[in-house]
């Protein structure tokens, strides 16, 4: 798919996703490979003034006006492609690392699916994964069919001079882009054809969604409760029968953390299932699975690193895998079986021992019956069993799979195929969905989140016929649902709620959860950063500050015997739903360091978070140099008559022994 710079382009591949880009001269074969790209003539990138509808911008983006001298990466992208959704923290990565450049990121939406073609869909989806750069739609592949490109996701860049430089099919690699985008931003610099800084626009406000978020899966508990994946809120929630909160798990803000339900964080959760007090989480973009106990919230991870994973057979140790993009989980006897999207197959976790094993799938996209080990799946999301074989909504492929694992084989219900999807009762054969993301088991009657159509739908397994529960229009892309005594509850996704759906009636009316109230991050919105998406997170103490202006100081004392390294890079980034966030002042010396930010019109109540890179080294013949990243999170008052200062304190932890 990228165009012939082959030399370049496997040392950048065989680097790998993670490795950073080294600083200073390239090798020699970089080198050349390099200038050839730079010394070629390349074609004229097509301007995009035939994008349809522009969204996170106030204005047109084009070529030949406001990105004129600037370098700009295309992403063509579609909302239900789960590799797409691997390269968005890649894409955000690259913005804050060239931020106030001349660069600029832009989204092409060019959706395969009906649904993904509607501009609110589109809108939606950006909010749904927190993309914040420009996106042009291209529901009519106009834009796609100029730039050549065959497949999603493709990244596209243009040079300062708007031509087309590079293009990359798969996966967008951070270490990849970064050399590229450095080397043309460099040689735009050296030829005078630069601008000054990045394209000029304004981003339109962020709405609110509410109590919830996007909500993902939702599972009846054995007690009668209801859990609630929040999953745009990173959080877990606990509901008694009624509706009524027993506990939020989770403290709202995006991370990858162990421990108590009110500091464990996530990354955009999603299926669950419950055995014996327990309840096992897919924690879809930490690629990992966690478990909860019911009874204290405590959260632990069971499998995942919190990296995404490339491989497509899983190793015996659980913790140490790399997982990509778990979706879904279920119960067959001991073994809990992931629904992994981002790899195309289903994996087998054993919770006692840790072991991951093959389930079924051979890593390729598509729809293939057969034995387990050589069917394909594409993209399965949702799970559902009766004990002995299991459900699999395929969506990609607009199927319902079944899964045997006694007779070791996979059979397909509905579907034909990856380009075959609609909206189409009867006969499961001919029948038709669009991208169906959840399923629950009821007797002999299998439920269907069908997502893309804004429907559930009812599979009667013994007849093979399908149906259709709830009417057009009523629903906003619904990613799961759970039956219990008489009812279904759906996640109404895009809705930002939860419904209560007649099963026999399609009758619909909404179940608002009391005592749930989003996160206490005072409005603010985390943006992810490739490089920081795994850091931990800690909880500072709580501070009041002046309802004006005033100044927030974090204070790091360190652990006896260690002091801040001379002249290296303290960081320390603030983030808050301030009005104005001014620039941040370290001092250190010794063993202390203090970062003083001005915050102006902090809101009554809200969340500060500090992301810090200290540098600092142990004295004495055993010296060691040593590097804290995380996120330290506090909670803010603003009250008429406060403090001008407040001060939060975190002291690091000494290393273990021997490190």
């Amino acid at each position: 798919m990228s165009l012939p710079l082959a030399p370049l382009a496997a040392l950048l591949l065989a680097a790998g996703p993670t490795t950073p880009v080294p600083a200073g001269v390239p090798t020699p074969e970089q080198a050349a490979a390099l200038q050839t790209l730079l010394d070629r003539r390349r074609p004229n990138a097509p301007d995009l003034d035939r994008v349809g509808t522009w969204l996170g911008t106030d204005r047109p983006l084009l070529f030949r006006e406001a990105l004129r001298g600037r370098v700009v990466l295309l992403d063509f992208w579609t909302s239900g492609c789960v590799n797409c959704i691997h390269g968005f923290p890649v894409l955000k990565s690259l913005e804050q690392h060239f931020a106030g450049e001349p660069f600029q990121v832009i989204g092409i939406h060019s959706g395969k699916f009906d649904a993904e073609k509607e501009v609110p869909a589109i809108a939606e989806a950006m909010a749904r994964h927190g993309i914040d750069y420009p996106v042009g739609t291209d529901s009519d592949f106009v834009i796609w069919e100029q730039y050549g490109v065959h497949a999603w996701p493709t990244t596209v860049l243009i040079d300062a001079q708007g031509q087309v430089a590079v293009r990359f099919g798969g996966e967008a690699d951070a270490t990849q882009l970064t050399f590229y985008v450095q080397a043309l931003l460099a040689d735009a610099r050296k030829k005078g054809f630069a601008a000054a800084g990045p394209a000029t626009f304004r981003r339109p406000p962020v709405a609110s969604t509410g109590a919830l978020a996007f909500p993902g899966k939702v599972l009846a508990l054995s007690d009668g409760g209801l859990a609630v994946a929040d999953t745009g809120h990173h959080r877990l929630l606990l509901l008694d029968g009624k509706g009524a909160l027993r506990r939020a798990v989770g403290s709202g803000l995006e991370g990858f953390s162990d421990g108590p339900p009110e500091t464990a964080s996530f990354r955009r959760p999603q299926g669950l299932a419950e055995r014996n007090g327990q309840l096992y989480l897919a924690d879809t973009e930490n690629h990992a699975i966690r478990r909860v106990d019911l009874a204290s919230g405590k959260v632990e991870t069971i499998a995942g690193n919190g990296r995404k994973g490339e491989r497509i057979a899983p190793s015996p140790d659980a913790r140490s895998e790399a997982l990509r993009s778990p979706w879904d989980v279920a119960f067959i006897g001991d073994a809990l079986w992931v629904a992994m999207a981002g790899s195309h197959q289903l994996w087998q976790l054993d919770v006692h021992s840790g072991a991951l094993t093959a389930g079924a799938g051979d890593g390729q996209e598509g729809l293939l019956d057969g034995p387990l080990a050589t069917a394909q799946f594409a993209q399965p999301s949702g799970l559902a069993t009766d004990g002995k074989v299991l459900y699999v909504a395929d969506s990609e492929a607009s199927a319902i799979r079944v899964v045997d694992p006694a007779a070791g084989q996979v059979r397909t219900l509905v579907g034909a195929g990856l380009f075959e999807f609609g909206d189409r009762d009867g006969p499961a054969a001919s029948a038709r969905l669009q991208h169906p993301l959840g399923l629950s088991l009821q007797g002999r009657t299998l439920f269907i989140a069908d997502t893309f159509n804004g429907r559930v739908r009812r599979l009667a397994l013994d007849a093979g016929q399908l149906g259709t529960v709830t009417g057009k229009g009523l629903l906003a892309q619904p990613g799961g649902l759970t039956a219990r005594a008489g009812e279904l509850l759906v996640a109404d996704t895009d809705h930002h709620r939860l419904v209560s759906v007649d099963p026999a009636t399609g009758a619909l009316r909404p179940l608002v959860p009391s005592g749930v109230t989003a996160p206490r991050l005072g409005g603010w919105v985390e943006r992810p950063v490739l490089a920081s998406r795994s850091l931990p997170v800690q909880h500072l103490g709580d501070a009041t500050l002046a309802s004006a202006a005033s100044t927030l100081v974090l204070e790091v004392r360190l652990p006896d015997g260690y002091a801040f390294t001379e002249g290296a890079p303290q960081r320390v980034e603030v983030s808050s739903p301030a009005r104005r966030t001014g620039e941040t002042r370290i001092e250190s010396s010794g063993n202390l360091l203090r970062a003083s930010t001005a915050l102006e019109g902090f809101p009554l109540e809200g969340t500060a978070v500090q992301t810090v890179t200290l540098f600092y080294c142990r004295s004495g013949g055993n010296a060691v140099c040593l590097v804290d990243r995380r996120r330290l999170v506090a909670r803010v008052s603003a009250v008429s008559g406060g403090p001008d200062t407040a001060t939060v304190r975190y002291t690091p932890a000494p290393p273990a022994a021997g490190g």
